[in-house]
């Protein structure tokens, strides 16, 4: 009778891309490290987010580096919001691609 094989320990892991839950078009705004000046650099973004009354802030705030670059103070966006992963302990928003304005003001999609 052949011999017992012991089952391999070493499983190859691939990594998962985080997932998206959240999906809507909101309007960022830059924060600069002096508000009126055109030429400091860019601390973060910003757009105003649904409460329903339950949350503590009314506003949403996104890396730099989520966001592609674009001319002027504000523009829309198409965002996502991301389980997390990537070397993140949270979920955070990141804007896929900047959009014409809406012509009505959109809701966030579940997915």
């Amino acid at each position: 009778m052949p011999a017992q094989r012991s089952k391999q320990s070493a499983t190859t892991r691939v990594p998962t891309l985080p997932r998206v839950y959240l999906r809507s078009v909101e309007l960022l705004t830059r924060i600069r490290a002096n508000h009126g000046d055109p030429t400091s650099r860019t601390l973060h973004f910003t757009f105003a987010c649904r409460t329903g009354g339950s949350r503590r802030s009314a506003t949403e705030f996104v890396n730099v580096e989520d966001v592609p670059a674009f001319e002027g103070e504000s523009a829309w966006f198409e965002m996502e919001k991301v389980q997390r992963g990537n070397g993140r302990r949270w979920p955070w928003w990141r804007a896929v691609r900047q959009i014409e304005p809406p012509a009505a003001s959109s809701k966030p999609t579940l997915l």
